[in-house]
């Protein structure tokens, strides 16, 4: 080919790119219906009006925020985009027809006061509808009792499915919680799961359990009467909820779970449409600041983090104290199935810790101890000692755990670290075997020391734990997280 041709070409190719660059009708976007550009539109308005109230709702005094510090504003709007996140993933991806897990908390999307030590699942199912749960667990030995110590690859210490109608929050409004909007309808946990020789496991989940069938099963619908309302009452779930909650976090392993609409299996899933975009954009506009706002109110009016709000002379939150284990105080029926808790506000200046003994005639199954932030997320436990499983923290000489919440290390085992924070809230789970009595049930106490009188309130022989200690800890915490949320 010629030089001229070579030369002639060239011209060509540079006077196409510059018509592509500078022609005016190449830079405008393919025209849209008008009922669906305007509905997009329309419902993204409404999305970016949501994001506007929800970061507006992090300094709105009558949201009930966290006070106005840098860290505070910065873990608020961590916190916001936390919500957003999860709530794009669950709106875009889930749908009951062609259900997958999906993580409804993990390292970003923390909220709720969300359990250090748990993974949570979710997946969307529709009450109808039958699906199964096919998983595979590590060795499963210690489900059979409430031993510790296997030094084995091995499966979380507890797993409980549940089906629940709804997810706490998505109103704005705490009526919720006294109105059954959010129940637990069936459960199965890791104690009564039929596991088989492999360590496999199914679950079938459904409306009623079809003749002849035998093995794990879970009511998808059930007729319920709420606790604030004697009327009975067809109750339907939206989601299926999994925990799995770790203790030995050297050891234990993430379940390898799929879960199938059993009608479905094979089909396609039709392609989005604008209608459908639109929707989920209202939605998430219109829940993000509902989440803000309910998880807020709950501190403040529920909880009474801040202050006396009812008159009665005591919080129910006690500040440097700790309330004693009990079940859930609201109706919501979706915090974990057969769990107590107790609670806390710790307020602490920098050379004060304050003390938690607990002392349970039975030992739980599962035991655990953390911290939160006064947006109810907890602190970092992946690179921090906020929070301490059974298996971290064993019991001590006199038959008792001693947990330190301080602002430095007191160079003793059971130290918490705040992790900087001044205020914040403290809380413990406990899962039995079996309920215990009343006689049996776990004693706590919270007191108030000076940091450099933390070790009279101890045993003598309480472990020393070296800087160098303390540093593996933290590598065997960063370790476990990583491989729990399994980014790759």
């Amino acid at each position: 080919m010629s030089r001229i041709v070579f030369t002639l070409l060239g011209m060509l190719l540079g006077g196409l790119l510059v018509a592509a660059v500078y022609t005016p009708w190449s830079s405008e976007p393919s025209p849209m219906p008008a009922p669906a550009a305007n509905d997009l539109d329309s419902s993204w308005a409404d999305f970016i009006d949501g994001l506007n109230r929800a970061q507006h709702s992090l300094t709105d005094p009558r949201a009930f925020p966290a006070p106005a510090t840098d860290r505070n504003l910065a873990e608020g709007h961590r916190y916001m985009l936390g919500h957003i996140n999860r709530m794009i993933e669950m709106e875009m991806r889930q749908d009951p027809r062609f259900p997958e897990f999906g993580r409804s908390m993990d390292m970003l999307r923390k909220w709720t006061g969300e359990n250090p030590d748990a993974m949570y699942l979710k997946a969307p199912i529709d009450a109808t509808g039958y699906y199964m749960v096919v998983g595979f667990a590590s060795d499963v030995s210690e489900w059979g009792s409430s031993a510790r110590g296997l030094e084995t690859a091995k499966a979380p210490r507890m797993v409980t499915f549940q089906t629940i109608t709804d997810v706490p929050g998505g109103t704005g409004d705490l009526a919720e919680m006294a109105s059954c909007k959010n129940q637990t309808l069936d459960y199965l946990n890791s104690f009564e799961l039929e596991v088989g020789g492999l360590n496999n496991f199914e679950i079938l989940i459904g409306p009623e359990r079809p003749p002849g069938h035998t093995g794990n099963f879970l009511l998808s619908q059930k007729l319920m009467a709420c606790a604030v309302d004697a009327t009975e009452e067809l109750r339907q779930a939206q989601f299926l909820s999994v925990r799995e909650i770790f203790s030995d976090w050297t050891y234990e392993q993430p379940l390898d779970m799929e879960i199938l609409r059993l009608d479905a299996i094979g089909e396609s899933r039709p392609p989005i449409d604008s209608a459908f975009v639109a929707s989920k954009l209202r939605k998430i506009g219109t829940e993000l600041p509902n989440q803000i706002l309910f998880w807020q109110k709950l501190q403040a009016l529920a909880l009474e983090v801040n202050a006396d709000v009812n008159g009665d002379g005591r919080r129910n939150m006690p500040v440097n104290g700790i309330n004693q284990p009990a079940a859930p105080f609201t109706a919501g029926g979706v915090a974990g199935a057969q769990q107590l808790y107790a609670a806390g506000v710790f307020e602490l200046e920098s050379e004060q810790a304050l003390i938690v003994k607990v002392t349970a005639p039975v030992e739980p199954h599962y035991i655990g101890f953390q911290l939160n932030n006064l947006w109810f997320e907890g602190p970092d436990q992946q690179n921090y000692t906020s929070s301490l499983t059974g298996a971290q923290l064993p019991v001590a000489s006199d038959g008792s755990r001693y947990y330190i919440v301080a602002h430095r290390d007191p160079g003793v085992q059971g130290w918490v670290d705040t992790t900087g924070l001044e205020k914040g809230t403290h809380a413990m789970r406990f899962v039995f075997r079996e309920q215990p009595s009343a006689e049996g049930m776990p004693i706590a106490e919270a007191r108030l020391v000076d940091f450099s009188d933390i070790a009279s309130h101890l045993p003598a022989d309480t472990p020393q734990v070296s800087p160098d200690q303390r540093r593996s800890e933290i590598a065997v915490r960063q370790s476990h997280i990583k491989a729990r949320w399994r980014g790759h």
